[in-house]
């Protein structure tokens, strides 16, 4: 009886599944949403091996802890060609979104990213909607929303990744003096860690010419890539750069891809696009140089530093410069006002110049400024033939310091005279009780 007994129980028990899997309803109050049971959780190191998922992405920088190097970040691609989602065909990055999963709610932004091994994309079709990729760049917001802000790049692409190029492995290195040149990953590194408005001045970097995108003869000037095997990846643009000596390009084969050459500049991040700006010049191509030393100097910072350098000696700790280049107006300036007077002294030295054959020589030049407290201590004028003993000048014209009106000076340059090698320095100091604009402009020595 007592087998029969659960013979008859197993046979009620699977009748009574059948039924609830086909003819039973569901109770009114179970639930139909499992979006709860299906959420991503957040994972990951944010190394290149170990990627933060877009959840992890998202719960650092709302919670105000992410790190402010670069990460990695390993995402589907879910939204393009959208709006402000888009291929950007002047500047050939790519604003996109990526989601853990293919699905727009609670997607990331990547802000102009680059494509792989942060080279320029050249197409809307070089990213399409369902690619796996790990995007590397730094953490931002925008709008209160959380994003990869712009210089990213892509590490791989469906699995894909940039490729390694033997005794070339991406490793950033040189200094950026003349005599130890930064490489492209270097030069690379150097401008995106800028800041919109800060630069590198006077930078010196080595590379062959991969790409070359423009030669005008008309303004006489070029913009190309160097890298440090020739191919386009971790390539470094010179934008409008000159030819050997500062002079202007004359014809399109002065330079082709393949040349290897040294360029000096300053190093900036335009827009997220790391690069070498205008008024750069190249100094050496396959190993062969111009003149090593021009005669006089002529110098009207009307486009760029004119191959000024700037030396800072101190600086307060909430400066980051204090000379720079004034694009719209097109002169240098000088101030050490944020939010308040910052102590300061920093000199913005020439190239080196030769007054061989002259018995006496004058520098010339037009200056202005305004918060002087005492104009003879705070703006001098210095001469070197060493580029480290200075020599103080005599002044001849001070601005009234009530105007901006430019005035002419003159400094005797005579003592240097039929010296090889000469250097002048615009020497600007502030206190924290003074701290003056000064801007110059047309240096002229001869």
């Amino acid at each position: 009886m007592k087998k029969l007994f659960l013979s008859l129980t197993a046979l009620a028990m699977t009748a009574f599944a059948f039924t609830s899997c086909e003819d039973v309803p569901q109770p009114y109050d179970t639930p139909t949403d499992i979006s709860d049971t299906t959420k991503v959780v957040p994972s990951g190191t944010g190394t290149a091996d170990d990627p933060y998922n877009v959840a992890m992405a998202k719960q650092l920088v709302s919670s105000g802890t992410y790190p402010t190097g670069e990460v990695y970040v390993k995402g589907v691609i879910t939204s393009l060609q959208n709006g402000t989602y888009t291929f950007n065909e002047q500047y050939h990055n790519y604003t996109y979104c990526i989601n853990d999963k293919l699905e727009t709610t609670g997607q990331f932004v990547v802000f102009r990213g680059k494509n792989l091994g942060n080279t320029n994309f050249t197409s809307a079709d070089d990213l399409q909607v369902g690619d796996t990729v790990i995007v590397c760049g730094k953490f931002t917001t925008h709008n209160n929303e959380p994003q990869l802000d712009q210089g990213n790049y892509l590490y791989s692409l469906n699995g894909k990744t940039a490729a390694a190029n033997p005794g070339t492995p991406g490793v950033a290195k040189g200094t950026g003096t003349e005599a130890d040149p930064f490489n492209a990953v270097a030069a690379l590194n150097a401008a995106k860690a800028l800041g919109a408005s800060d630069k590198i001045a006077g930078v010196y970097v080595k590379g062959k010419v991969s790409k070359i995108d423009e030669i005008g003869t008309g303004f006489g000037n070029a913009t190309y890539y160097v890298s440090d095997d020739g191919t386009t990846s971790n390539q470094f643009e010179i934008f409008r750069g000159y030819y050997l000596n500062g002079e202007k390009f004359t014809s399109a084969d002065q330079l082709k891809v393949g040349d290897e050459v040294v360029v000096k500049g300053d190093l900036v991040n335009f827009n997220g696009k790391p690069e070498m700006t205008s008024g750069n010049q190249i100094v050496s191509i396959n190993g062969a140089g111009g003149q090593s030393t021009a005669k006089g100097l002529n110098a009207t910072f009307k486009d760029g530093l004119d191959n000024f350098t700037i030396k800072d000696i101190t600086l307060d700790k909430d400066l980051t410069f204090v000379w720079k280049h004034d694009d719209t107006n097109g002169y240098m300036k000088a101030s050490a006002y944020k939010q308040a007077n910052k102590a300061a002294q920093s000199r913005l030295v020439s190239p080196a110049f030769s007054l061989e054959g002259l018995s006496k020589a004058t520098l010339t030049f037009q200056h202005t400024g305004k918060f002087f407290a005492d104009m003879t201590k705070e703006i001098k004028v210095l001469a070197s033939t060493d580029g480290e003993k200075w020599t103080e000048l005599t002044i001849s014209g001070y601005p009234t310091g009530k105007d901006w009106t430019f005035v002419d000076a003159t400094c005797d340059l005579s003592a240097f005279a039929g010296k090889k090698t000469v250097y002048i320095a615009f020497q600007y100091t502030s206190t924290a009780d003074a701290a003056p604009t000064w801007e110059v402009k047309n240096v002229v020595v001869k």
